[in-house]
């Protein structure tokens, strides 16, 4: 089961992305800000984080930073939602809209996750055409 850190500062939205993500069968873990989430990742490595732009503390971009390039962090996938457009952010695979639709929300999680995955296997060895024919 795939765990998604869900990095939001409204109480509303993170309960329904919460129950959107234990829907379509994630494991999540809430960060109220972005140094909450930051401690979590450290501990948990989340397979996606997903996170607001705009929070006290540690915002959303700064968060990606500090993701990017920290050992053994900087591959987690990140999807930045926001209420404000926002621009190519290092790190982060999509950008998504706080007024997306939900469907768009899971078709965009799905994607990410499914992607990473597919980069974590290893790639196919080729066989030589001595060992073919032995």
């Amino acid at each position: 089961m795939s765990t998604v850190l869900l990095v939001d500062d409204e109480p509303d939205l993170m309960e329904l992305y919460t129950d959107v993500l234990e829907v379509m069968g994630y494991q999540v873990v809430q960060a109220h800000d972005g140094m909450e989430a930051l401690e979590l990742a450290r501990r948990q490595r989340p397979d996606l984080v997903v996170t607001d732009w705009m929070m006290p503390r540690l915002d959303g971009v700064e968060l990606c930073g500090r993701l990017l390039h920290e050992p053994g962090l900087e591959g987690i996938p990140i999807i930045l939602h926001s209420s404000r457009r926002a621009p190519r952010i290092p790190g982060v695979r999509m950008v998504l809209s706080k007024s997306s639709p939900l469907e768009e929300f899971e078709d965009a999680v799905a994607q990410v996750i499914d992607e990473a995955h597919l980069e974590q296997l290893p790639a196919p060895t080729s066989l030589t055409s001595s060992e073919i024919h032995h």
